[in-house]
């Protein structure tokens, strides 16, 4: 799939995505109920795209505990400065054609014209913060905070849920 391809998916999966009835029983399976209520702050399209990325890993046969949970809230700092979707198409034009100007508007307060981008650059970080908060185990609250770090070559066990996490994250 080309990579306009893919965002275009993105948009429409954000646009029409709402978890399925069963959903609730397979979230309780894989999140502790002291999370649960950070995952119910994620819109419905956030929620499904979370479900998506955490059966991709189920099917691969994934089983850690925290990587299953990161699947489901590792997008929930995004939920600290709520963001409308066309907010995120700018985000994803802006640091596909002007990617240094975006940078530099990823920095500071959430607030004005630059919220989007400050938003974008700072979710996993702010994540990390609140999975903390409500008693997250360190290294679920690490993989939440590292979602979008560059990967070198994986070389602690860390390192390789994380590098599952990316890649099931990236396929949604």
């Amino acid at each position: 799939m080309t990579r306009a391809a893919y965002r275009a998916s993105q948009f429409l999966h954000a646009v029409l995505d709402r978890p399925a009835p069963g959903d609730a029983d397979l979230l309780r399976a894989h999140l502790p109920t002291s999370l649960q209520a950070l995952f119910a702050r994620l819109g419905p399209a956030e929620q499904a795209h979370a479900l998506a990325v955490l059966r991709t890993l189920l099917r691969q046969g994934h089983s850690d505990p925290a990587l299953l949970a990161a699947a489901l809230v590792h997008d929930v700092g995004k939920t600290r400065a709520p963001l409308r979707l066309m907010d995120r198409v700018l985000v994803v034009l802006a640091d596909r054609l002007i990617p240094r100007p975006a940078r530099r508007w990823s920095q500071g307060a959430p607030s004005g014209w630059r919220r989007p981008f400050v938003v974008a650059a700072q979710h996993a970080t702010w994540g990390e913060a609140m999975l903390m908060q409500a008693g997250a185990p360190p290294t679920l609250a690490e993989l939440v905070r590292r979602h979008h770090d560059p990967l070198p070559i994986p070389s602690t066990a860390v390192d390789h849920l994380l590098a599952a996490l990316q890649a099931a994250d990236g396929s949604h």
